[in-house]
């Protein structure tokens, strides 16, 4: 539940901001925990268009995640007390949502709760990878060791993401750049020059009718088509929010060229780096692929995963049934995991397919730019060759005819 409140702090400033908590009680209790004292407090309804928002745009980034991950690590490892820790790190932790979250363990844990139990009831935020792993690590006594083991991961997937986005933000740029600069010429630019080939007598080319048709489109009604773009971006953030939305996307970028080679290296490295980790942790290698599926990252690799796992609970193989899926999961995976199960090491064979393939990542992003570069310069030579035929053209024949 999420609460709306207006408090004061300790030098007797106002403030406002929301706060999430199981009941109202808490709610109180956490902002008290703050230094804050309560003048208001009400419940927010959330709407499906305020869930939608608030998915998109609030949250708890991947980097804060790993930044949390790794101070509790170092915390535990110096013999801090759980509770003490968890307040250190809410009291420094400059996203208040998350630090109100953190405060919300801290209540839960102090009432008898479990860690894992405590981040359990907050799944937007602790996958069931991290809460699953948390109490591996509380049965085995061995939670600061799975706390480092916890954050060396998040680092590692953290790493693949970034690496993945950094891949992409530069096709991203030129694209945009292209899309706008085109609508900038189309609206204020063209239109001057076309006045003159339309007051002329000759024949235009159906390139330039076209030229002139969107041109004039553009002029009239630039308006309306900032505002379908704008519903459109925020139709399709939806619909990709939705589970047919992003199986179909999954599905799509899987099948673009160049896109998908370094797709499936990090998803493979993800899915062996998730998996080694919680067969490290001790727990079965059904119940570990089951939660790596959900942790993986694509709809392809995780109906995949979930049917690996339905096999191997009826007693296949992991290597043969994975090998079913050459498509997904190459050879030397398949070749890796057999090794690992024919002498007893599975998790250090993934250990071994994870590395070799984050590897393979950092080399494909590190040439993407080159790779990438010849299929943009395609387009763009194809859109300027077709803008400058539709208006150089005419203005030739229209020299001729007056020669």
């Amino acid at each position: 539940m999420k609460f709306k409140y207006q408090a004061e702090n300790k030098n007797g400033q106002k403030q406002k901001g929301i706060v999430e908590a199981a009941t109202q009680r808490m709610a109180i209790d956490l902002l008290t925990q703050n230094g804050l004292t309560v003048i208001s407090l009400k419940e927010i309804k959330n709407t499906a268009i305020l869930a939608t928002l608030d998915s998109l745009f609030g949250g708890v980034s991947a980097k804060e995640f790993v930044i949390f991950s790794r101070q509790l690590a170092t915390l535990i490892d110096s013999r801090v007390p759980l509770l003490n820790a968890l307040q250190s790190i809410a009291s420094q932790t400059e996203n208040s949502s998350f630090a109100f979250k953190i405060s919300s363990i801290i209540v839960d844990i102090d009432g008898g709760s479990s860690f894992s139990d405590a981040l359990a009831k907050h799944p937007e935020t602790f996958s069931n990878f991290y809460v699953n792993m948390v109490k591996a690590g509380e049965a085995s006594g061995t939670l600061q060791k799975t706390l480092n083991d916890l954050a060396d991961n998040m680092e590692k997937n953290y790493e693949l993401t970034a690496k993945l986005k950094g891949a992409m933000y530069y096709p991203a740029f030129i694209l945009f750049a292209m899309i706008a600069v085109g609508f900038l010429v189309m609206t204020f630019v063209m239109p001057k020059l076309l006045e003159i080939l339309m007051e002329s007598s000759v024949e235009l080319p159906l390139q330039t009718k076209v030229l002139i048709s969107v041109s004039g489109f553009l002029v009239n009604y630039w308006w309306a088509v900032l505002i379908v773009i704008f519903f459109a971006v925020f139709g399709i953030a939806y619909y990709l929010k939705t589970e047919d939305g992003r199986r179909e996307f999954d599905k799509i970028i899987l099948k673009i060229p160049i896109i998908k080679i370094i797709l499936k290296n990090v998803y493979v490295s993800r899915f062996s780096e998730n998996l080694a980790t919680l067969i490290q942790s001790g727990l079965p290698i059904t119940t570990a692929l089951a939660i790596t599926s959900e942790v993986v990252g694509n709809e392809v690799y995780r109906e995949v995963v979930r049917n690996a796992t339905e096999e191997i609970k009826r007693g296949g193989q992991i290597a043969e049934i994975f090998g079913q899926y050459s498509d997904l999961f190459p050879p030397i995976v398949v070749q890796m995991i057999q090794v690992g199960e024919q002498t007893g090491r599975v998790e250090f064979a993934l250990r071994k397919v994870a590395e070799f393939y984050i590897k393979e990542t950092d080399n494909i992003v590190k040439n993407f730019s080159s790779l990438i570069e010849p299929v943009l310069m395609v387009f763009l030579a194809i859109g300027v060759g077709l803008l400058v035929s539709a208006v150089l053209l005419p203005i030739y024949q229209v020299a001729t005819s007056i020669q």
